[in-house]
């Protein structure tokens, strides 16, 4: 049993990418916008990185993999740990589910009831390779 309040405060989701130039459009175009154009290059830390704000502020981290000694390109080649999902309630289930299919996203379960939520679910792969789930939100 923990004795003292956890003090961890949420700040952003990192997703690993191999271009961050070429895979920022899958955020801008559905979930969240830069609030810079600034690409930071970190050669210390062998990447280079990019955030994106969405609507409720939550901030996402494309991190690219810079120089030959960099944490991410074995992850890349793996294709591990490269986020496992991200979960969003919608209280328009279907139409989100229609969105993301018209934004590249595959649906890579069927629409299951989830007792935990009591609504529908369903999984799709993002374009960038990490895994949503979206949660019906009863009206």
């Amino acid at each position: 049993m923990l004795k003292k309040k956890n003090n961890l405060i949420f700040n952003h989701i990192g997703i690993f990418v191999n271009n961050i130039k070429k895979s920022e459009k899958y955020l801008n175009n559905f979930i969240a916008k830069s609030k810079s154009n600034k690409l930071i290059l970190d050669k210390k830390l062998g990447i280079k990185a990019k955030l994106f704000f969405d609507e409720k502020n939550i901030c996402y981290e494309l991190v690219e993999p810079y120089g030959k000694n960099n944490p991410v390109s074995g992850y890349l080649k793996r294709g591990t740990n490269i986020l496992n999902h991200i979960a969003y309630t919608s209280k328009n289930f279907d139409k989100t589910m229609d969105e993301l299919k018209s934004n590249e996203f595959m649906q890579i379960s069927k629409i299951n009831y989830s007792k935990l939520f009591k609504s529908r679910i369903v999984f799709f792969i993002s374009p960038l390779n990490y895994i949503i789930e979206i949660i019906e939100l009863k009206k």
